[in-house]
Order: structure tokens, then C-alpha cells, then sequence
């Protein structure tokens, strides 16, 4: 897919937000082309709502990516559906197809994502994960769908995995194992069919990758 305006995709993937406006409980739609809108930033939602004088509306709406791919968007959108992205004022907006357009940025998220972790580990030279409390091996978090794979949660930084311990799993212990001994943990991760759950936020949202990436995109 074919991007024209860069800088909203580029807004979008760096917070890792967007947002709506709930007119009725739903998202806004376009009035002639019944078509959702969203923008890559609070002021363009308000700048469209002053240039249309549109008052009746419950509220401006942040929407979390990740927690929308998780849990929102396949209630939301059907196949097909559209996005007319940053209207306000003088623009038009871009009309786009709203799964290519949230699968897109995902993609350049989760690249990003193994990235940036492959890089803070190799330099904090440190992979922090869960454990039983008591022991020391790190947890696998089981998927209730038996078809896809076990996952081992695992952050760079031990600030990170405080957040998600203190939110989701205060009943396990944070331990941390040198980088080295993590990447040869990787290879074994991969034959088994094991996912990597990298640097995900309370909720456990965020990008599960194949182990195989994250030894790819190593730089030590």
C-alpha cells in the first residue's frame, strides 16, 4: 500500500496512537461516504470539529495501536473498510483501506520494536524476564488457542519489566540473565516453537516475534 502523506503514518507509528471522534458511541464517519475518520493528532480532531461546527459529540478519543489490534478492531472493521485519515480544515484527508493502513503501521512497529531491543540488549548487555517466585527459570505465558505458541515475556531495561510486573504479574519475581547466555537461549527458543514477546506494555500488548528475528537483528 502506497502511502501519499508519510507524516501522519510517521505521527502514528511514532506514538503509537491515534484518534476518533465518538459521535453516538461510534466513530465519526464521514456524511456523505459513510466512511470512518481518524487523525494522527488531537488538534487536527479538534481543528475538523471547529471547521465543521460539529458540538454534539461525547468526546476525542486516544486509541492505543496495540491495544486496538488486540482487542478492538476486529469487533469494529470488517474487511474492506475505509479510513479518511486527517481531515480537517483546508484537507481532505487521505482515504485508505483500514486493515492494509493498521497492518502496515504494525509491520513498521514490530520492525522497529526487534530493532531497538536487539540494539538495548546488546548495550545493557542484560535481558530481563519472569520467574516463579523462588525459582529461577523464566516463565512461558500460554495462549488459550492451542494453535499458536507458547510465549517468553521478556524486556531490556529492568524499568520496563517493573511497569509490566507491577500491573500484571506481582505474583512472579523479575530475574535478569547476561545478553550472551540469552542469545544462545534464541536458538533453542527457535526449534521449539517458542514466541518472544519483546518489551510488551501492562496488558500485555506489543510485538511477539520469532526468536529468529531478534538473533537476526543482533549487533553483537
Amino acid at each position: 500500500m502506497a502511502i501519499q502523506d508519510m507524516s501522519m503514518f510517521k505521527t502514528i507509528l511514532a506514538k503509537e496512537k491515534f484518534y476518533v471522534i465518538l459521535y453516538e458511541k461510534r466513530m465519526l464517519r464521514d456524511e456523505q461516504k459513510d466512511i470512518r475518520l481518524i487523525w494522527s493528532a488531537k488538534e487536527y480532531a479538534e481543528a475538523y470539529l471547529k471547521a465543521t461546527g460539529i458540538t454534539q459529540y461525547e468526546k476525542i478519543l486516544e486509541l492505543d495501536i496495540d491495544r486496538f489490534v488486540t482487542y478492538e478492531m476486529d469487533d469494529i472493521l470488517d474487511k474492506g473498510d475505509k479510513f479518511i485519515v486527517d481531515r480537517y480544515e483546508g484537507k481532505q484527508g487521505i482515504e485508505l483501506d483500514a486493515y492494509d493502513f493498521i497492518e502496515e503501521i504494525m509491520s513498521e512497529l514490530d520492525d522497529i520494536r526487534i530493532d531497538e531491543f536487539a540494539e538495548d540488549i546488546c548495550n545493557e548487555e542484560y535481558v530481563y524476564g519472569l520467574t516463579v517466585k523462588g525459582q529461577k527459570q523464566f516463565i512461558l505465558v500460554s495462549e488459550e488457542d492451542d494453535s499458536l505458541p507458547n510465549m517468553m515475556t521478556v524486556w531490556s531495561t529492568r524499568k520496563l519489566a517493573e511497569k509490566v510486573h507491577r500491573d500484571d504479574f506481582e505474583e512472579y519475581d523479575i530475574i535478569e540473565i547476561e545478553t550472551e547466555v540469552f542469545e544462545e537461549w534464541l536458538e533453542d527458543l527457535k526449534q521449539e516453537d517458542i514466541a518472544l514477546g519483546i518489551n510488551l506494555k501492562s496488558g500485555m500488548l506489543g510485538t511477539v516475534t520469532d526468536p529468529k528475528a531478534v538473533l537476526l537483528a543482533m549487533p553483537c
